[in-house]
């Protein structure tokens, strides 16, 4: 399994993505500043505005890029020939895994959700955010499918699927606020933490 990256690509427009998300991380989305993201890259905010608009557009990018990583994680284990049980597990590992990966760029969104976005916005802003909720809805059915299909083949119990689905996805996201390189204490030890995790998560889904 990957370990955490420092950056997602080498390119200028990443390693400001990158840059950004980390500071949103650190010091919150509404108390970072494009000089703060500047200063972190040894850079003028100039730089940052030839790439980006605003810091609004610097979000919804990083939104963007960690849900791309998201849904490309789970692709594999959506398709693979096997129980829904085996899939939906596989699909929530690699979910935690790539959190944990791209842990800044999943907190930027987080806390922008949260904080960014009840603040005014433009238009532009709000279709652009409700474009990227639905996007997240979506990602959640994928998993609520395989759930379903699951309760049909027996192997996974809920009385009420769309609902059980949220907890679920609760407990995977909260890797997100906890995560801390030193979990990661020796060989197999991110593996591990993935893994509980993940058997955590399901177990009200998995138990008889």
């Amino acid at each position: 399994m990957a370990h955490p990256r420092g950056e997602l690509d080498a390119s200028p427009r990443d390693t400001i993505l990158d840059a950004a998300a980390r500071a949103f991380m650190e010091r919150g989305f509404k108390a970072t500043s494009i000089d703060d993201i500047a200063r972190r890259l040894g850079a003028t905010k100039g730089m940052v505005y030839h790439y980006f608009d605003s810091k609004a557009d610097l979000f919804f990018e990083i939104h963007q890029r960690g849900m791309d990583a998201l849904v490309q994680a789970i692709d594999a284990e959506l398709k693979r020939d096997a129980p829904a049980a085996e899939r939906l597990h596989g699909m929530a590992r690699r979910h935690v895994a790539t959190l944990i990966e791209t842990q800044h760029f999943q907190r930027a969104v987080a806390e922008g959700v949260q904080m960014h976005l009840r603040v005014s916005t433009t238009e532009a802003q709000r279709r652009e955010l409700t474009r990227l909720q639905n996007r997240r809805r979506r990602y959640e059915q994928v998993f609520l499918q395989v759930l379903c299909a699951g309760i049909e083949e027996g192997d996974l119990h809920a009385n009420e699927p769309k609902l059980a689905i949220k907890p679920v996805l609760g407990a995977l996201n909260s890797v997100i606020n906890w995560y801390h390189p030193r979990y990661d204490t020796g060989p197999g030890a991110l593996d591990a933490l993935v893994e509980e995790v993940t058997t955590v998560a399901l177990r009200g889904v998995t138990a008889r």
